[in-house]
C-alpha cells in the first residue's frame, strides 16, 4: 500500500509540473503578441521626427528594403497575428525594429 501511495503522489506532482510549463508558455506568447507597436511614416513628419521620417520614406522607395522587412514579420506568425489584429496589412510594413523590451516596432506606410 506504501508503494501505490508514492506512485500516486509522484504523477500528481509530474503532472502539476507539466501543466504549469504549459501555463508559463501561454504567458510568453500573451507577452509577446501584446508588445508589437505601429508606427505611420506620416506621424513622423514633423520637427522632432523629421531626420527619421526622411529615413523611413526612402526605405519605402527601395524595394528590396521593404521585401526584406516583410519577409522577417511573415517569418513570425505571433507578429503577423499582432500586425492583423492591429488592422495593418503586409505590404504596407517598411521597416521592422526591436525595442529595448524585446518587443518590436513595425513602420508603416
Amino acid at each position: 500500500m506504501n508503494n501505490a501511495i508514492k506512485i500516486a503522489l509522484a504523477s500528481v506532482l509530474a503532472l502539476g509540473s507539466v501543466s504549469g510549463t504549459a501555463f508559463a508558455q501561454t504567458a510568453a506568447v500573451m507577452t509577446e503578441q501584446t508588445d508589437v507597436s505601429v508606427v505611420r511614416i506620416d506621424s513622423l513628419n514633423n520637427d522632432s521626427g523629421r531626420s527619421e521620417y526622411d529615413r523611413l520614406t526612402k526605405l519605402s522607395d527601395d524595394t528590396s528594403a521593404m521585401t526584406e522587412a516583410q519577409a522577417m514579420v511573415s517569418a513570425d506568425p505571433m507578429l503577423v497575428a499582432a500586425l492583423e489584429s492591429k488592422n495593418v496589412q503586409l505590404n504596407n510594413v517598411v521597416h521592422v525594429q526591436t525595442a529595448a523590451n524585446g518587443g518590436k516596432i513595425v513602420y508603416v506606410r
